[in-house]
């Protein structure tokens, strides 16, 4: 058994092999000392400048390396395969796909009027891995407490909006939306009114229709727009309000009674429909449209965002993207990085009143 004192002189001696680089009889105490310190303040001016070398290295590896070919960009739409604002993303994730190697995909996460989805992108990394088709849905979930939303997210780009419809189908014995209303006041909570969940700008929407006219329609939440529309195509619901797009993809069953947006659809199958102020009702305050963009979780890296804002930028400005939504009747309202958030911030302010007046704002 080694006793502790030769454990000591071991010790010691280790530690003036590794610091000095030699035995201490070789030196006297003093030089011992100068040597030791100056291999220790080299040691450790070593250390610091591996781990700024580190630090560095790794940042620059990010920025040229994102994103990782092996991992999946996914975009979150909060709605249902279908819907309205389904028909719109998926067009334009494949002109992302167009403009980078990685790849993209659609996750639908419908319910609690977008707010499911939305939570379920929150939940995850900031690592730009994940987008949220995010718009006026973000804006009037978080207003109702359903979701942190616009709170946690970051900008990407804006992209369009897509007026609301106000639409029945064809064989109804309404024609016009002053019929509608006529007919709803004189047998009220008779008429069903439909919306893609209350949680959404579509909710909001009719939720301040009736109110306006007095609680006079059944208002009636449903799981995203394609739920809606099931249930308006099969007589389950009287009326809908239904984004363009998704009304223009079901033109042969739909009669559209007006739009709720302020300016008139620059599409040829509508120019008949009259807006609200044509139809005689200038002074309903309700959300006219579905606004959409791009947003990434708060904490996103910039130089990731600066990625995905090109990446976005080239998909919007492609000929394709260009095409669909002059077909599609949709609003051009692209917002370059940063410039998002400023606009979700007017948004906030014009929903407010409106939510506040229709009961939905939790205090």
């Amino acid at each position: 058994m080694i006793a502790g004192g030769a454990i000591g002189t071991i010790h010691y001696q280790f530690f003036m092999r590794v610091f000095v680089g030699e035995y201490p009889q070789r030196r006297n105490s003093r030089d011992i000392k100068e040597v030791c310190f100056m291999r220790v303040r080299g040691v450790y001016v070593c250390c610091l400048i591996l781990c700024v070398s580190l630090l560095t290295f790794g940042t620059g590896q990010a920025a040229e390396t994102w994103p990782d070919f092996e991992k999946t960009i996914t975009v979150v739409v909060p709605y249902s395969a279908g819907g309205g604002t389904d028909l719109v993303f998926r067009p334009f994730v494949e002109e992302m796909k167009k403009h980078t190697d990685a790849n993209i995909i659609v996750s639908n996460i419908s319910g609690a009027g977008s707010s499911k989805g939305t939570n379920e992108m929150l939940s995850l990394p900031s690592d730009g891995y994940t987008l949220l088709a995010s718009g006026t849905h973000t804006v009037s979930a978080t207003l109702q407490g359903l979701t942190d939303g616009y709170k946690e997210l970051e900008g990407i780009a804006g992209l369009n909006w897509d007026p609301f419809i106000i639409a029945v189908l064809k064989e109804k014995p309404w024609k016009t939306m002053k019929d509608l209303v006529d007919d709803a006041q004189k047998n009220p909570g008779t008429i069903s009114l439909g919306n893609a969940g209350m949680g959404g700008a579509t909710g909001v929407a009719s939720v301040g229709l009736s109110l306006a006219f007095g609680k006079v329609f059944n208002v009636t939440p449903f799981q995203g727009g394609k739920d809606l529309l099931a249930n308006v195509l099969g007589g389950h619901c009287d009326v809908g309000i239904f984004s363009q797009s998704e009304m223009l993809a079901n033109k042969e069953q739909l009669q559209p009674l007006v739009i709720l947006y302020h300016s008139r659809s620059k599409l040829a199958e509508l120019n008949t429909v009259p807006t609200l102020k044509e139809a005689g009702f200038e002074n309903l305050q309700v959300p006219g449209g579905s606004f959409r963009a791009l947003s990434v979780k708060k904490g996103t890296p910039e130089n990731i965002k600066k990625i995905l804002s090109e990446i976005v930028k080239k998909s919007y400005e492609s000929e394709a993207y260009q095409t669909f939504m002059k077909e599609k009747g949709l609003l051009p309202e692209y917002s370059e990085l940063g410039e998002l958030d400023t606009y979700f911030e007017a948004l906030v302010e014009a929903y407010f009143p409106i939510m506040t007046e229709a009961g939905l704002i939790k205090e």
